[in-house]
């Protein structure tokens, strides 16, 4: 028998408080307090949250996902993604130059980097 394994944010400890909590402002302070005890497990229910219809709960789950994620040392996604600083300076490392402009893809725009030489 195949055992069902719970969605990620559903994890967090603070899911079903959060469900339970009837106004605006305990929802709110459940949310500051994932950044005082929470762990890894919140990090799923933040992003859930970020979606939340209430700007105020998914700007606020924005900001302490990111705080999480600082404390615990996480590289968040966008950082991921980002390139190396070192590969800014590939075409001066290896010595590469860029092609040279097609006359059928002139736009009227003159780029630094084209002029190179």
């Amino acid at each position: 028998m195949a055992t069902k394994e719970l969605p990620a944010y559903l994890q967090s400890i603070f899911y079903p408080l959060f469900n339970h909590a009837k106004d605006l402002e305990c929802k709110l302070m459940l949310i500051d307090q994932m950044l005082e005890v929470g762990d890894r497990k919140e990090l799923p229910f933040l992003a859930e949250l970020e979606t939340h219809e209430n700007p105020k709960i998914s700007n606020k789950a924005f900001e302490i996902k990111s705080k999480l994620q600082d404390k615990l040392g996480l590289i968040s996604e966008s950082e991921r993604r980002r390139l190396p600083m070192n590969l800014c300076f590939i075409y001066d490392e290896f010595n590469i130059r860029p092609s040279k402009v097609d006359p059928d893809l002139e736009f009227g725009v003159t780029l630094d980097i084209m002029t190179m030489e």
